[in-house]
């Protein structure tokens, strides 16, 4: 169909709909985006998604990404049911950090294979597919494995960065070759990264939208900050000095408005951290009693958050398993 013969149609419709009462505009006025005002809870299906990975678009629908089983859910704008938008086991046997890319349509995931060899991936996935198109492993590291890919942040220049929990790093894929297959590098590597054996060093990764990305190390509870130097090097890893260590810390979002949010895993809890002027960090929980909350993501002025459950699974007395598994809402302060 001709454009012209679109705005024709247009008009003559218009018309209709009013019967026929001049003045009734051709354009229609634009909707706000549905909102889950009241919502404070979704569902998630079955009873082994142990939820992971938490990512929002620009049009607050929410991605949640199961450790266990890989399925990805879709929560559309306005509303609080989960439907499936990758099935189980078909693109990846268990995700973890997740991240909307607006500008490509791409929802990239972490990828670890557990009890396997098998090196973890960053896995770009259409949007409007739910199909992997591009893989990213992460580069080896000689005796000691390929590591573990955690959380993902991406800065205004479409650079994508990873977290890997086990070799004190930050990989990068730069922003030319996010649609070039296995093109991941090493970013940043620091021995502050590391956490005990057997234990998560770097987890939580995010940027403040200019020019420096900020991680959280789960082991002992740090908080580092590290610039985004000129070309896109990584500049000097720094520990940002905290009125009280965090508790097992897992996702990390920054926010203009709300600052940094970080969920506390082994405190159960949504904290905030208000970076002052010298630098540096107040932290202060927002909701308490959340079961062993891991990722974090941020969208209509509220952070959501995943309770996965995990110690269910890592515990040698673990609690008992509460279904359904849920994504709560938490209700965020302004700065």
């Amino acid at each position: 169909m001709k454009a012209s013969s679109v705005s024709i149609l247009g008009s003559a419709l218009c018309i209709l709909a009013c019967g026929g009462v001049l003045g009734c505009s051709e354009e229609e006025e634009p909707q706000p985006t549905p909102s889950r005002d009241g919502v404070t809870e979704i569902a998630l299906p079955g009873n082994d998604f142990y939820p992971e990975g938490i990512a929002a678009s620009a049009d607050n629908t929410l991605y949640v990404g199961s450790l266990m089983t890989g399925q990805i859910v879709r929560i559309r704008p306005g509303r609080s049911e989960a439907e499936e938008f990758v099935a189980p086991r078909s693109i990846v046997t268990g995700t973890v950090g997740l991240h909307v890319q607006e500008d490509k349509q791409y929802l990239w995931l972490c990828s670890n294979v557990f009890g396997t060899s098998n090196a973890p991936e960053l896995i770009a996935v259409s949007l409007s597919t739910g199909q992997a198109v591009h893989r990213h492993v992460f580069p080896a590291q000689e005796g000691a494995g390929s590591g573990f890919c955690n959380e993902i942040a991406q800065d205004k220049a479409g650079n994508l960065y990873a977290t890997d929990s086990f070799l004190g790093r930050i990989v990068r894929v730069p922003a030319g070759k996010l649609d070039t297959d296995n093109s991941a590098e090493v970013w940043a590597r620091s021995d502050a990264f590391y956490g005990p054996q057997g234990q998560f060093g770097l987890n939580g990764l995010t940027y403040d939208g200019a020019s420096t990305l900020f991680a959280v190390k789960t082991a002992d509870g740090k908080l580092f900050r590290i610039p985004i130097g000129t070309g896109g090097a990584a500049g000097t890893v720094q520990e940002v000095t905290l009125d009280r260590p965090l508790v097992g810390p897992d996702g990390l979002k920054y926010s203009a408005s709300a600052g940094l949010v970080v969920s506390e895993q082994y405190a159960t809890a949504v904290s905030r951290i208000a970076l002052s002027a010298d630098g540096r960090g107040t932290v202060t929980k927002l909701l308490e009693g959340l079961k062993d909350p891991t990722s974090v993501e941020l969208a209509e002025g509220s952070a959501w958050v995943s309770e996965s459950q995990l110690t269910h699974l890592t515990s040698a007395n673990p609690p008992p398993l509460t279904l359904p598994f849920y994504v709560r809402r938490v209700s965020l302060p302004k700065q």
